[in-house]
């Protein structure tokens, strides 16, 4: 069965383990990425031959961007840096986001070497293509050489 459930490096053991010894489950219960400041929102699809992965970056400049995979995770993370203001005679509008966000998942059952990514308008799309079954070898008979001589 293949996989594409986030990794959750910070997850509180005390709070989930007694009650969701599960992985999988637990991760329904930790929605600190999505509603905190450390995370972005991400839809993922499945066919045949792929997961594909959308991440939710508007505003932050491709370059800003990092995509890596260490040991079986993908890592997705962004550093913001953006700042709008208004000036008018009656008032003084400004918004400022800044920080670090980053969201991890598992690559069980993807084939790492061949992931790409593509950014466009505030998304950034990757594919990550399942890990083709490897055929089951056939069995077979070895030879013996040698005299007849017992």
């Amino acid at each position: 069965m293949y996989t594409m459930i986030p990794f959750r490096r910070n997850m509180t053991r005390e709070l989930t383990r007694p009650l969701f010894a599960d992985n999988w489950l637990r991760s329904f219960f930790d929605m600190s990425d999505v509603v905190s400041n450390a995370g972005f929102r991400v839809d993922v699809r499945e066919d045949d031959a792929a997961f594909r992965l959308e991440a939710e970056l508007p505003g932050v400049a491709k370059d800003k961007i990092n995509v890596n995979v260490d040991e079986g995770i993908l890592t997705i993370s962004a550093d913001l840096n953006e700042e709008r203001s208004d000036e008018n005679a009656c008032y003084r509008y400004s918004e400022r986001r800044t920080g670090h966000v980053e969201r991890s998942f598992n690559l069980e059952g993807i084939d790492a070497e061949a992931i790409t990514a593509d950014y466009k308008n505030g998304v950034l799309m990757l594919n990550l293509p399942k890990l083709q079954p490897t055929p089951k070898k056939e069995a077979r008979k070895i030879e013996i050489t040698g005299t007849d001589n017992a």
